[in-house]
């Protein structure tokens, strides 16, 4: 199939449309499956309707998976050979891929009407390693020469972070949720009848909490209540530190990267000036300051010099 991508630009374009799809379904799938799991015990058939239509898309994808070339990481050369293709798919995530495409709703309808019980919603939680696909984009994005670096890592540092802020709120209401005495719970003690406000309040409220708690704000108007909520507060408390750490890391490195870039430029600057009255020339001046400053840093050739001096 690649063999022939390469060759035929409309299957190209083809190509990259579907890949575009699939990453508007991964962004839905990541958004809509924690949200299931902790807000959503009876699922409509819309929604029903919708998630086999997106689980069939994958289904698809993985059937088109082994039909498509790849490139051999030791010979450099383009492998289209249908059982060699087969075999690598096989032997590394075709277990996930398949695992995080099953339909799970439809066996829970044969057990509950509603077909939507914790354990069914947990499963579909396996859905959530579509999100390598993501990891794949940006890992290819930042090193794309045409694109801005500082940009592509701000936007993943900024994804990062709002997939563990809904992620934690989604899982802190589960906690709440199941608990057994709903008074006892961080919602439950702020809200006392929670279960009757709506879908949007209830998100609010634990987008809320899981704000304050990353950015370690701790107003205290919601605070864990049980065992089972103060365990869960303590994990994230600790993976916040490791997430503070890699945010605070990835913006001190793009900030010093620019940093440098800019010094450098300054202190090309005098030298530059200095050649350039040094030969008492009339010349293009934004042009020789261009030549100059890619000299200096190793970027251009003399030879560049030499033409635009008479």
């Amino acid at each position: 199939m690649c063999t022939q991508i390469q060759s035929n630009l409309p299957l190209l374009w083809v190509c990259r449309i579907w890949e575009t799809f699939l990453l508007v379904l991964v962004v839905y799938s990541a958004w809509i499956y924690p949200f299931e799991l902790a807000f959503l015990r009876h699922l409509s058939w819309k929604l029903f309707l919708v998630e086999n239509i997106v689980n069939s898309f994958f289904a698809i994808d993985i059937i088109l998976t082994f039909f498509l070339a790849y490139l051999d990481h030791k010979s450099y050369l383009l492998v289209d050979n249908p059982k060699r293709i087969a075999a690598r798919y096989l032997s590394s995530w075709f277990i996930l891929d398949v695992c995080s495409t099953i339909p799970y709703q439809p066996f829970g309808l044969l057990f509950n009407k509603h077909g939507n019980g914790l354990a069914y919603r947990t499963l579909n939680m396996l859905r959530l390693w579509r999100l390598r696909r993501l990891s794949a984009l940006f890992a290819r994005l930042e090193k794309d020469i045409r694109l801005n670096y500082y940009w592509i890592r701000c936007t993943k540092l900024i994804s990062v972070t709002l997939f563990a802020i809904h992620c934690s709120g989604c899982f802190i209401y589960l906690i709440a949720d199941t608990y057994p005495d709903p008074s006892r719970t961080w919602i439950g003690a702020a809200i006392p009848n929670y279960r009757s406000e709506s879908l949007w309040v209830r998100y609010v409220t634990a987008i809320y909490w899981s704000i304050t708690t990353l950015t370690t704000t701790g107003y205290g108007d919601l605070h864990a209540e049980n065992p089972r909520e103060m365990s869960f507060c303590i994990c994230f408390m600790l993976f916040n530190l490791g997430l503070t750490a890699y945010l605070i890391g990835n913006m001190t490195n793009l900030v010093v990267q620019g940093s440098c870039r800019t010094r450098n430029f300054v202190r090309t600057l005098p030298n530059t000036f200095h050649d350039l009255f040094c030969h008492s020339v009339i010349v293009d001046i934004p042009a020789w300051l261009y030549i100059r400053i890619e000299i200096r840093n190793g970027n251009g050739s003399k030879n560049h010099v030499n033409l635009s001096v008479p």
